[in-house]
Order: C-alpha cells, then structure tokens, then sequence
C-alpha cells in the first residue's frame, strides 16, 4: 500500500473513532513531476541487471514506486492469465504527451512504461499475492526499447531476461504456462502503426481512478500536472472526450462492453497497418470502428476447419468464429501470447453479445 493510501486510511479511522464523519478528500490526485528522473535516468548503456537497479521502485517488497512514476489504470484490460497488473509511466518533466486525432497518445524520448504481472496463489489469500514480471518500454532516440525481469519466488528482487522463457506456475491449485517475452513477441503486437502504445490512449484512460487521498478522472489528474502537450485555447475535457466500456466493471451497453474486451485483446493485431493488418484480414477490431466496418459480420477467412463459418452469427456463439477462436486448445486460440487459459469472464461476455444479436450489418 503506498504511503498516501495508507494516510488517507488513518484519517478515516481517526474519524471514525472520534465520532465524526470522514470529510471528502480534496487536494490534487497526482504530486507534480520531479525535476529530476529517478527511474532509468540513463539507458545509454542498456538495462540494469536488476529491477532494484533501475531505480523505479523505492521498496520492490512493497512494491513502493518511485516519486516519477505515474499510476494509470485502463477501461478495458488485456487478459493475462488473471494476472494483477499495476500500471505505471513515467515522463520526464521537461517533456509532454501529443494525443493525435483518433485518441492515441505519442510518448517523449525519456518516457517509461512500467507493466507489473502477478498473481495470488492462494485462493482467498492476499498473503500468497506476489509478482513474477515486470515489463518495461524505453523511449530512447525516438523509438522503444523493450525489456522484462523475472522476479525471484521470495518478491524481493526481479532479473533482466535476455531470451524468451516460459516458467510453469501453480496458481489457485491450477498450472498455468507463463510466457516471458523476448523482442519478436514484443513487437508482434506493438506495432509502429501506433505508435508502438496500446494501452494508454485517450479512451482506455477516461475514467476516475482512486489516488489515496482522492478520487479524480484520470486524465483531469494528468493535465493538472501538465502531461499533455495542449494549445492555448485548447482544453481537455474527460466529460467531451472519447471513453471506452468498461467490461470488468459492468459500464455501458452489452455491445459496447464486448467491442471494449475485443478492442483490448485483439485491435493491436486486427487493424490497420498492424501484424494481422485488416487490408489482409479483413478486421479491424478497434473500438470506434462501427460493427459494419468492423469485417465482424463477414465469413472467416484462411481456416479450413472453420470455412464459411461466420465470425459473428447473431443468436449462435457456437457458431460464430471468434467464440471458436477463443475456445480451441492450441496455436490458434485467440489471443496469441500471453495466455494459457481461457478467460471465463471474457468468453461469457462475448457470447451473450451474440446470443442477444438479431442481425448483424
């Protein structure tokens, strides 16, 4: 627990105890930048060996974060196995965020992106909970860099890996294969078409997210300590900006909720100008590309044991493509890396959207 969330604990239960009512937390949500960066000041000479080297994290056994670093959360999260995945950047701050047209964000050379994975291995018990990755992104000389640690099975300290390793885990008294990824994995989904940047973007990050001593909209709390590059006459407004479903959470329409699960599991890839290009494939799964547009409602394509199957069939999820994708054992279950089990939630909602579909455009 970070040291705000824990004062903004003492002060309720002080409250509590001398009778009086909690008043509602004010103040900003994040502090401003450093001036100096603290996590990975210099990678002209490579990663450190070490996550405690890096000098993002102030306690890696209370997985402290460092005074740069920025804690984000997404609408619509990539299914990892049911990995936990704390989320952080870091920009320096001489340096600012350009949010493009359609929402996607660029990042400054000396930026940071930070994926925590872990799990909690016992069932019930948050003892057991402890991280086995951490992932980073580098900008450095206008493109990124890619590295991950393997934690050791204490949590106390994280190693650089220099190839591909797959490491099987019990979790929940279940055994799952987890994938640690080398560069070609890395880059399969973090294509240049984007910017290399999947999930922080405009609609991923338009949602209220609790800092400890506030809660506040993410991208309100950014502004405020002036992450984005903006003009003088413009503003921006969470209420007037783009916002994806939140499927974990429940938010928006059925639709919508299961376009926000495909979005975060499958438009890396199924767009345009990506690894499964939609010129080549004939989907782009993107979020605020319409159903119509979407290639959802056409046939499958290069599967010869799903031949003129539907990817969507409205009112059949057996018989719609991307269920089966989702479902069957091998190589060709979607998504590609990453994942080892299926994701009950995921599934369920993907086929409820389609059990309640009468057409599809």
């Amino acid at each position: 627990m970070s040291r705000a969330r824990v004062a903004g604990c003492l002060v309720a239960l002080l409250l509590v105890r001398c009778g009086g009512e909690a008043s509602p937390p004010s103040g900003p949500a994040l502090e401003p930048r450093p001036k100096e960066k603290t996590c990975l000041p210099d990678v002209s000479e490579g990663m450190p060996d070490r996550l405690s080297d890096t000098g993002c994290f102030t306690n890696l056994e209370t997985l402290e974060p460092g005074p740069d670093l920025i804690p984000y959360e997404v609408n619509s999260a990539l299914w990892t196995d049911g990995a936990f995945k704390p989320r952080y950047m870091v920009v320096p701050s001489t340096e600012q965020i350009t949010i493009l047209e359609d929402g996607s964000w660029v990042f400054p050379d000396g930026s940071v992106l930070i994926k925590m994975f872990g799990f909690e291995f016992e069932k019930g018990d948050p003892e057991s909970q402890r991280p086995v990755e951490t992932r980073f992104m580098v900008r450095h000389d206008g493109s990124w860099e890619y590295a991950t640690y393997e934690w050791n099975d204490e949590g106390t300290e994280a190693a650089l890996l220099d190839a591909r390793k797959t490491v099987e885990y019990t979790v929940q008294g279940g055994s799952l294969e987890y994938l640690f990824p080398e560069y070609e994995d890395c880059v399969t989904c973090h294509a240049g078409a984007i910017d290399d940047v999947l999930g922080p973007k405009t609609s991923q990050l338009n949602r209220d997210r609790d800092y400890g001593l506030v809660v506040a909209n993410q991208l309100a709390a950014m502004a405020e300590i002036d992450l984005f590059a903006l003009g003088p006459e413009e503003e921006l407004d969470p209420a007037e900006a783009p916002r994806m479903a939140n499927p974990k959470a429940g938010e928006g329409r059925l639709e919508e909720r299961a376009r926000a699960y495909l979005d975060a599991n499958c438009a890396h890839c199924h767009r345009p100008d990506a690894y499964a290009s939609s010129a080549d494939h004939g989907l782009d799964l993107r979020y605020e590309v319409s159903l119509e547009d979407s290639g959802l409602c056409e046939p499958m394509r290069y599967f010869t044991q799903w031949e003129g199957l539907p990817r969507v069939a409205p009112g059949d999820p057996d018989g719609s493509g991307i269920v089966q994708r989702f479902v069957v054992q091998g190589v060709l279950r979607m998504p590609s890396i990453a994942t080892s089990i299926v994701d009950p939630s995921g599934l369920a909602l993907l086929r409820d959207w389609i059990a309640q579909m009468a057409t599809c455009p």
